[in-house]
């Protein structure tokens, strides 16, 4: 059974049973009712039928009673007299005073209080002031049964036609009122069937409403989870991509070299250069594999070894070392005497000699560059060469991504946006032709590593 109907049906059912405890109820307090009246006049009835005897003939009494009939129980010959009664019962009357007994029937006239004398009679009893005798006044319940006979028939037919209405009623607003829930499972048999996440459920103000927006938070977050992931997956393939390529040419030019050197094509004369050339891109190699396996343990999320580190002594010896490798590009410290922060040191040098290497490898001679750290613990380095236009800015830190005319590997800057990110912090880059690079890495004075997820 569908939703709507089990609604439509437990309403129904509770509807139902509500109507046939308010009927019974009613019956039983309209026939109480009605009963209580009944015994009231029987009991005056009999109390004045008792006292008319003592000073009336039977006569008298027959056209004066409001009853149906009365009858007379003498006490000393235990024989009972019908005195009025036109009920076709009312004849019998004398035979059922008599099975019920003088005792019986001298309790019931003491106490006064009413009592059934067959199915249909009900009566009151009064013992007379002279003689020994009891008048017994009955009346039939027939007007009280008609009463309660025509409750139950004009309940019964109420109820059916107030069940019917509901049903029809009810069928209407429980449709309507499911009718969101109807869409969102036909939008939900869209997602689950095609496929499409940006199918979306209806929203409102009802409870319906509120579920359809708190599953399109849901649905949102799951198209962005899989875009994600998509966008993850591409990322993957480019890299290993790329780094089949990268890896390729060195492995390449070395396999070049020595299969000339085995088959005697390279001259003695040149052999030290075609060693230095084998040297050299088995360094490039070497520098490659280490930048690759140094990104992987970023990614995995490898624990930074972090404490309290001065970042104006870290970088001024940075500077120097570079200074002193590379004169011909100068650089100048802008800092404060100290800068204290708590950071990785060895990531964190690594980010500035990175940074450094960058410039050298795409800067010309002469070019100068400024280190500068500000609090609470920001790094930057700025350099006065030719600069990159928005597009190329753009891609500065994905990996593999290096001009043309260099030697580099492409991951340098992507290993800086790694180690920035693992703290917590992030790299940026600001850049136009012939203004030069301003490459920007902003950390938190206390490390906050980034969430890894596996």
């Amino acid at each position: 059974m569908t939703l709507g109907g089990r609604l439509l049906a437990g309403l129904l059912s509770v509807t139902a049973a509500g109507l046939a405890v308010l009927s019974v109820v009613s019956v039983l307090v309209l026939r109480g009712h009605l009963l209580d009246r009944t015994d009231a006049s029987l009991t005056a009835a009999a109390q004045g039928s008792a006292a008319r005897l003592v000073r009336a003939s039977g006569i008298a009494l027959v056209n004066a009673s409001p009853t149906y009939a009365v009858a007379l129980l003498n006490l000393t010959t235990g024989r009972g007299r019908l005195l009025a009664g036109d009920d076709a019962e009312a004849e019998h009357m004398p035979e059922m005073l008599e099975r019920l007994g003088e005792t019986r029937l001298s309790s019931l006239a003491d106490s006064g209080r009413p009592f059934p004398l067959s199915g249909r009679l009900r009566a009151a009893a009064a013992r007379m002031d002279i003689g020994d005798r009891i008048v017994v006044v009955a009346v039939p319940l027939d007007e009280v049964r008609d009463a309660v006979r025509r409750l139950i028939l004009t309940e019964l037919v109420t109820g059916v036609v107030l069940i019917v209405l509901l049903l029809l009623l009810g069928r209407s607003l429980i449709a309507r009122g499911l009718a969101p829930l109807s869409r969102m499972a036909s939008t939900a048999q869209l997602v689950a069937e095609g496929g499409d996440l940006s199918e979306r459920m209806p929203e409102g103000r009802s409870e319906a409403g509120r579920l359809g927006a708190a599953i399109n938070v849901m649905l949102t977050r799951i198209q962005n989870a899989f875009a994600a992931r998509w966008a993850s997956e591409e990322r993957v393939r480019r890299f290993a991509a790329d780094a089949s390529h990268e890896l390729r040419n060195p492995l390449t030019t070395i396999h070049g070299y020595a299969e000339l050197y085995r088959q005697g094509a390279i001259p003695p004369e040149e052999t030290p250069q075609v060693m230095r050339r084998i040297e050299d891109e088995a360094a490039r190699m070497t520098r490659l594999v280490s930048e690759l396996l140094e990104l992987a343990r970023l990614d995995k999320g490898a624990p930074l070894t972090v404490a309290p580190v001065d970042l104006t002594t870290l970088a001024t010896e940075v500077v120097d070392d570079f200074t002193a490798l590379t004169p011909d590009h100068p650089v100048t410290l802008d800092a404060p005497p100290e800068l204290v922060a708590t950071v990785d040191e060895a990531r964190i040098r690594q980010v500035l000699v990175n940074l450094l290497a960058n410039v050298r490898a795409h800067t010309p001679p002469g070019t100068r560059a400024t280190v500068r750290l500000t609090a609470p613990a920001t790094l930057e380095v700025t350099d006065t060469g030719p600069g990159m236009p928005p597009e190329m800015a753009a891609l500065a830190f994905d990996r593999f991504h290096h001009h043309a005319e260099s030697d580099g590997t492409g991951l340098g800057l992507s290993i800086v946006q790694a180690i920035a990110i693992a703290h917590g912090g992030q790299a940026t880059v600001r850049s136009l032709p012939g203004q030069g690079t301003t490459i920007q890495v902003t950390l938190p004075a206390t490390a906050n590593p980034a969430p890894t997820f596996f």
